[in-house]
């Protein structure tokens, strides 16, 4: 046909004339689908929906709180979603508690919608105090920063954590921390209390017990009180080298007001630093009440709950008879816990001495691995836990040596955990063949 032949033709023809026309020109024969084919797409896309959540297999699994390691480790936080590389948790708490238990930016935690109350990112710190036992005693007061280190004693309020931590501190330094410090401003007309406080405005290692009124200090139980003169002596300064406070009494002791020998409980010397303290039972006690401080039936209790992690090991060393190494057994720890001090990617759980204060723990190195690392891609935890893990636990040498090859081809994914009844791993290749 002549192209005026066509032109000609088009000008006589409508819009709906015209779209007939173009669709004799591009006609095309179809064919039904055949029934294998629809079915394989139907599969493929139920296997792409599986693989959007990175599973492999035909069972969807259920939606559940899943760690989100791909945000870094302080910056992490729990999802609820479809995720076959990390381990699930039935409620976003014990997502962050399982996978960031030890992470000191509370950011898992933040997300929950109603934050436990003792959080570590709860404003204005924790409801309880606890002594600083990072800074030097004499210099030292009562915090209340979240998180809380492990096994700390806890108070109440800032004044009950001075007066049964600090009590016989010099300085004063934890006292006067306090939102309104003990001052000298008369409170009472003169004359004498029927009960005794230890005198905080002088030194402690000459100070004594008084019983004047006005008291320096707002309210009766702001200090510690005794019923006489020797009780508070005996609570408040019974460390007292001078013994100025014994011999201010009408009639002093020619030796100790409490008898001869020691205590038989011990209790951590919170007077040393911490790096070179031990635990004692000296009497008078440095301190108001017994359970002010922890306490223990043993020495060797006590140096392991007070300074458990004490690398200089010198209240190990005050033992009659000093392990040569721990204290409790030869080797690691009888748990396991994760290495922080290695990358992420590349860190195992260990059992190694001491057991840093504040790490999760877990009762076996497969726990933990599942716990601390399950995201991990390098799959370096679970690998050291079980060399026959998956693919990534070695080359093809290393797996034939730990006979983690399969000896016949079997039915799982390359690269993934051999399934239930395989022999072991397919790789890519197998022991028979390759």
């Amino acid at each position: 046909m002549k192209l005026t032949q066509i032109a000609f033709f088009a000008c006589l023809v409508g819009p709906a004339d015209a779209m007939n026309f173009r669709a004799i020109f591009n006609k095309k024969d179809t064919v039904a689908e055949p029934a294998a084919a629809v079915e394989d797409k139907a599969i493929d896309a139920d296997q792409r929906e599986l693989q959007s959540g990175n599973c492999w297999g035909d069972t969807r699994p259920a939606r559940a709180w899943h760690p989100q390691y791909s945000q870094g480790w302080s910056d992490g936080y729990c999802r609820e979603t479809v995720d076959c590389n990390s381990p699930s948790y039935s409620t976003e708490l014990s997502c962050c508690k399982a996978a960031y238990a030890g992470q000191t930016t509370g950011a898992c935690l933040k997300r929950l919608p109603n934050p436990p109350t003792t959080s570590p990112t709860k404003a204005g710190g924790l409801d309880v105090y606890y002594p600083d036992y990072a800074t030097a005693w004499p210099e030292a007061g009562c915090i209340n920063d979240a998180p809380m280190p492990s096994g700390r004693p806890t108070y109440s309020s800032m004044l009950a954590c001075c007066k049964g931590a600090y009590g016989g501190q010099v300085s004063g330094k934890c006292l006067a921390s306090l939102p309104t410090p003990p001052t000298t401003s008369p409170t009472k007309s003169g004359g004498m209390t029927d009960f005794w406080y230890p005198d905080y405005d002088t030194a402690w290692s000459e100070a004594g017990c008084s019983n004047a009124s006005p008291l320096p200090f707002p309210n009766k139980n702001d200090r510690p009180n005794y019923s006489t003169q020797l009780a508070c002596c005996k609570g408040a300064y019974g460390g007292q080298i001078s013994g100025k406070c014994l011999a201010s009494l009408p009639n002093p002791p020619t030796t100790s007001p409490t008898g001869s020998g020691g205590l038989d409980f011990y209790y951590p010397d919170y007077d040393t630093s911490w790096n070179i303290a031990t635990c004692k039972n000296d009497r008078p006690l440095p301190y108001a009440n017994k359970n002010d401080r922890p306490n223990y039936s043993t020495l060797l209790a006590c140096c392991k709950g007070a300074y458990g992690g004490q690398q200089s090991g010198a209240c190990l060393a005050s033992l009659p008879n000093p392990p040569t190494t721990s204290p409790t057994k030869a080797g690691g720890l009888d748990a396991f816990y994760p290495d922080y001090a290695t990358a992420w990617s590349e860190a195992v759980c260990i059992n190694d001495r001491p057991l840093p204060s504040g790490r999760p723990n877990y009762s076996t190195l497969e726990a933990c691995c599942s716990g601390a690392y399950g995201g991990q891609t390098s799959q370096k935890c679970q690998c050291a836990a079980d060399p026959c893990y998956s693919c990534k636990c070695g080359d093809k040498t290393t797996l034939q040596a730990n006979n983690c090859l399969a000896k016949v081809p079997d039915t799982g994914y390359p690269g993934t955990p051999a399934a239930a009844g395989n022999k072991g791993l397919d790789c890519g290749y197998n022991e028979d063949t390759d």
